[in-house]
C-alpha cells in the first residue's frame, strides 16, 4: 500500500513539473508571437470563429422589438491640424473626457454653471453643447 501511495506522489510531482514546462514553454512562445496557441481550434470547427464575430449580445433591459442592426468599427483617426476652438467667454476648461470618436469637454464659469461641449475627434467639429445650470 504504502508503495502505491509513493508512486501516486511521484506521479504527480512529474505532472506538475511538466506543467510548470509547458507553461514556460508557451510564455516564451507567446512574448515572441504573439498569435501563438498550444491549441488551434479553428482547424476543428472551421467556421466558429467567424460564427463568434457575428453573434450580437443584447444589453441589458433593452425591450424594443426593432431588429439589431450590426455596428461597424469606428473609423481610424485621421490627422486634422491645428485647429482654433472658441470657448465661450468666462469659461475654462476643468475636464476632459475622450473616446474613440469624441472628446468632451467641461467647462466652467465664475457663477457655477457648467457647460459640456462634444467634438468630433477626425474633423475637430463641434457635435454640440450641453448647459448645466443649479436647480432653482
Amino acid at each position: 500500500m504504502r508503495t502505491v501511495l509513493v508512486s501516486i506522489v511521484i506521479g504527480m510531482g512529474l505532472l506538475i513539473v511538466l506543467g510548470l514546462v509547458a507553461l514556460v514553454y508557451g510564455l516564451i512562445q507567446k512574448a515572441d508571437n504573439p498569435d501563438f496557441k498550444f491549441f488551434d481550434l479553428s482547424k476543428n470547427a472551421p467556421g466558429i470563429e467567424e460564427a463568434i464575430k457575428d453573434v450580437e449580445v443584447p444589453l441589458v433591459g433593452n425591450k424594443s422589438s426593432q431588429p439589431q442592426t450590426n455596428v461597424s468599427a469606428p473609423a481610424p483617426v485621421k490627422a486634422f491640424g491645428d485647429m482654433r476652438l472658441e470657448i465661450p467667454q468666462g469659461y475654462k476648461v476643468v475636464e476632459t473626457d475622450l473616446d474613440s470618436q469624441r472628446l468632451v469637454l467641461r467647462l466652467i464659469n465664475d457663477a457655477g454653471i457648467n457647460k459640456l461641449m462634444v467634438l468630433d475627434i477626425n474633423t475637430g467639429a463641434k457635435l454640440g453643447g450641453l448647459s448645466l445650470h443649479p436647480a432653482q
